[in-house]
């Protein structure tokens, strides 16, 4: 049995016939392993891009911050030590740039989410929880009747129309705390809009000191 997970969704299931012979219980059981199992890879390879989690992106952005302030702190200091100038040499405050963006983020870290499910209905049911999870799996015995092909093509749906219903209850749940997408969507805007005054009145006042030092 091989389940496949990318992009938010169970992609395919394959069932070998003989495993429809066994108790309803038994069928269901193995899928949802499977199922699960997919869910896990797609944890542990990173690669998809409903996995990203907010806290832990928001302590790598502080690392980047902390380690372009020390380039630039440097850069300042070769630049004063090597030239006499009227003024301050400019510099970026990165802080100003990263720090909004990581404040959304740990706020979409704080949102506790753990509680919320999603269901699917029809005569497969599935439930999933964030991670994603399967929580759990129903194959009832009139769709093992089907045969293999009707299973695969339930359960793919069942477990979709979860993670569907997953992912609009997250999105309930961070819209009330106040970081649903459209807040998230605008902050990212203000800061590459500020990022980018910020980067022209660098160049800018490099420029100048550049210029003052030729004179």
């Amino acid at each position: 049995m091989r389940a496949v997970y990318a992009k938010g969704r169970l992609v395919s299931l394959e069932i070998g016939p003989g495993l429809l012979r066994e108790p309803p219980g038994r069928v269901a059981a193995g899928v949802a392993e499977a199922v699960d199992a997919a869910f896990r890879q797609a944890r542990a390879d990173g690669g998809d891009a409903g996995l990203v989690e907010p806290l832990a992106l928001a302590r790598e952005l502080r690392a980047v911050q902390a380690g372009l302030d020390a380039r630039m702190a440097r850069v300042t200091a070769t630049i004063e030590a090597s030239v006499r100038t009227g003024g301050g040499v400019p510099a970026l405050d990165f802080g100003e740039l990263f720090g909004p963006l990581i404040d959304v983020l740990e706020t979409i870290g704080r949102v506790p989410d753990d509680d919320v499910r999603g269901m699917s209905g029809g005569p497969v049911g599935a439930v999933c929880a964030p991670g994603p999870r399967l929580v759990s799996l129903s194959v009832p015995a009139r769709v093992l009747h089907g045969g293999v092909g009707q299973v695969e093509a339930r359960v793919v749906s069942a477990v979709n129309a979860a993670l569907a219903d997953l992912e609009a209850g997250l999105r309930r749940r961070r819209e009330e705390a106040g970081a649903g997408p459209e807040r998230i969507t605008a902050r990212v805007e203000e800061l590459r809009e500020l990022g980018m005054a910020r980067m022209r009145a660098y160049v800018r006042g490099m420029a100048g000191l550049m210029a003052g030092i030729r004179t």
